[in-house]
């Protein structure tokens, strides 16, 4: 797998994946269809030092995008999210974790990756656990959409909770174009 900096060319395949129903329903807002938003979308998270994004590539296609937000040098922590957009890849989805855990926790030195799930979200709410993650708690009635308050799951990931999977993980090192 490959992790490919966001670039003004992937622009338009970003809106399209995310204005998607399979991506959006999970998303805690929707955005219109406007390729002058994503424009300036893609203006902010450039100018961002506490963010990075990368379209994820996969048998040689791009098949989804990923981020790390809130970077926190000082407190060595970060906020990681990620959505498949081709559907087709939705199984490859599950083994985007340990490609972030493995670059946040060796080249980052980071020591937390933190995520928001909705509660809906039943399958990543999983693949959390699967890979190791504690899961907090939750926040009740976070997120407002489809007429009605949806709860929210926090994960957190430890790197030394991590170093527990590696052996398991070991081959799931990517390139993440800087």
């Amino acid at each position: 797998m490959e992790f490919i900096k966001v670039k003004e060319d992937h622009l338009e395949r970003i809106l399209k994946w995310r204005t998607s129903e399979h991506v959006t329903r999970y998303m805690f807002t929707d955005i219109e269809y406007s390729i002058e938003n994503q424009k300036k979308w893609f203006e902010k998270i450039s100018n961002d030092e506490t963010s990075k994004y990368w379209v994820i590539k996969a048998k040689g296609e791009l098949i989804g995008l990923v981020s790390l937000n809130n970077i926190d040098l000082f407190h060595q922590r970060a906020y990681w999210a990620y959505y498949i957009g081709e559907e087709k890849f939705n199984m490859v989805g599950a083994m985007v974790g340990p490609y972030i855990y493995n670059y946040a926790f060796k080249q980052l030195k980071l020591h937390k990756l933190l995520g928001e799930v909705m509660a809906e979200n039943v399958n990543v709410r999983k693949i959390h656990l699967m890979h190791g993650c504690r899961e907090v708690g939750y926040y009740k009635d976070h997120i407002f959409k489809y007429n009605k308050f949806h709860d929210v799951y926090i994960y957190e990931m430890l790197s030394s909770t991590w170093e527990k999977h590696k052996e398991k993980y070991k081959k799931y090192i990517g390139q993440f174009e800087e």
